[in-house]
C-alpha cells in the first residue's frame, strides 16, 4: 500500500532558524522527532511540496542523507505557477500541485502537512495544519510539526487503511 506525505518545511520542521548547513536552516529537532514517528508508524514516504523543492530533487534527496532525517524522498511537487497562459501567470495554490504530482503518481493514502491552508476542499479531510497551534505543548509560537498534529497525520495515513481492508 503506498502512503505518501506531501511536506511543507518552513512553518512545518523549520520554524526559528538557528544554525545552517550547505543545504539551509537546520530543522527543529522536536519536529524531525515527530516526522519520524510518523514515518516509523506508518511507513509513508514523502513528496516535498515546500519551496525548497526548487532546490531539486537530487538536493532534496542528499540534504535528507546527509541529515539523517527520516523517511525517503521520493520526489517534489510540480511547479505549475510557472506555466503561462497566453502570457500571465495562472493563478495555482499548493493544493493543484498536490493535486497534479497524485493524478500522475497514484496512491492509495496520503496526508499533506502544511503550515499554510492553500488546498482544495476535498483535500482538507487528509490536511494538517501546523500553524495557529498555542494549544499544543512543543510549538514554537503556534508553528511546527508538534506531537498532536504527527497523531492526527498517523490517524489520516492509517484509519483510511484499516477502512479499505475491511471493505
Amino acid at each position: 500500500m503506498k502512503k505518501v506525505i506531501f511536506l511543507d518545511i518552513d512553518g512545518v520542521l523549520n520554524v526559528i532558524t538557528k544554525d545552517f548547513d550547505e543545504y539551509g536552516a537546520i530543522f527543529q529537532e522536536p519536529f524531525v522527532s515527530n516526522l519520524k514517528t510518523l514515518i516509523d508508524q506508518t511507513g509513508a514516504q514523502i513528496v516535498i511540496s515546500s519551496t525548497w523543492r526548487h532546490s531539486g530533487l537530487k538536493a532534496m534527496k542528499e540534504m535528507w542523507q546527509k541529515r539523517g532525517l527520516a523517511g525517503e524522498v521520493i520526489d517534489i511537487t510540480p511547479d505549475l505557477a510557472e506555466i503561462q497562459d497566453n502570457g500571465l501567470w495562472l493563478g495555482v495554490v499548493r493544493g493543484d500541485e498536490v493535486k497534479a504530482w497524485i493524478d500522475k503518481n497514484p496512491v492509495d493514502r496520503y496526508v499533506i502537512i502544511d503550515d499554510d491552508k492553500d488546498f482544495h476542499e476535498t483535500q482538507m479531510p487528509f490536511f494538517v495544519k501546523t500553524s495557529g497551534n498555542y494549544s499544543h505543548s512543543g510549538n514554537v509560537e503556534g508553528y511546527g510539526l508538534t506531537t498532536q498534529c504527527t497523531i492526527k497525520a498517523v490517524s489520516i495515513l492509517n484509519d483510511y487503511c484499516m477502512e479499505l481492508t475491511d471493505n
